[in-house]
């Protein structure tokens, strides 16, 4: 029996054997069986700019080394998008006022901005920077893309907080995402209000930092796709 986990209709992994390259890749093709298969010849190939953690159908992404992986992480955190969700996510939990429960004036926005951008940019070192080389796991999201059912795509793109795919291209739980949003719910002990810091509370938030990254992964999925339906980009 295989013992590796089964991703539904997943991204596999994949190495290019052709004459202009012999270099090992992974790309967003989908072997269901994740077995190596040959690129298509009908299917031009071209690699992702490095570093990039979104990988597109029909791109060869690098092997990432430990060292990729470390930057990655500090480069994610510290983004023009990584401030935009601090500010969503601060905005947000101001709008109900929810956890962290700093109040509802202009003082308390500030407190909950800046919590936000310690727990994610915490969050997104744990996991890219140190749990992601110690698990061996690749941090990138590769699109499943329109080649496939929605609903696959959805449940492709949803399950990513759970499950990845290790250095291998192997499909694998997601143990550097859990252990990174894990490690970073349990630092908000000392920043967040004492109502906050409960164990139930701390529970809570780890949840919400793994339902978060779902609606991420769904976003990343589609996005382009409803940019190029509204023709704000062009197809690829």
């Amino acid at each position: 029996m295989n013992s590796r986990l089964e991703l539904p209709d997943s991204p596999g992994a994949l190495i290019s054997s052709s004459t202009n390259s012999a270099d090992s890749a992974s790309s967003s093709t989908d072997p269901e069986d994740a077995s190596i298969e040959q690129i298509p010849a009908k299917a031009p190939l071209k690699h992702a700019p490095h570093l990039r953690m979104i990988i597109a159908p029909g791109e060869i992404a690098d092997p990432m080394t430990v060292h990729d992986k470390v930057v990655s992480g500090f480069k994610d955190s510290f983004s023009l998008s990584s401030a935009a969700g601090w500010l969503s996510t601060a905005g947000w939990q101001h709008l109900r006022n929810s956890s962290p429960n700093y109040g509802t004036d202009a003082g308390a926005f500030g407190q909950r901005l800046g919590a936000a951008t310690i727990r994610a940019t915490s969050e997104g070192l744990f996991r890219e920077s140190l749990f992601a080389p110690l698990f061996h796991e690749d941090p990138r999201y590769y699109i499943m893309g329109k080649g496939h059912p929605f609903f696959k795509r959805l449940v492709y793109a949803g399950t990513r907080s759970i499950i990845t795919r290790s250095d291998s291209g192997h499909a694998t739980p997601n143990f550097a995402r859990l252990a990174g949003n894990a490690a970073g719910s349990a630092l908000t002990i000392p920043y967040y209000p004492a109502q906050n810091t409960t164990f139930r509370a701390v529970a809570s938030t780890f949840g919400g930092s793994l339902g978060g990254s779902a609606l991420s992964f769904i976003v990343d999925e589609f996005l382009v796709d409803a940019l190029v339906d509204l023709k704000l980009r062009k197809k690829q």
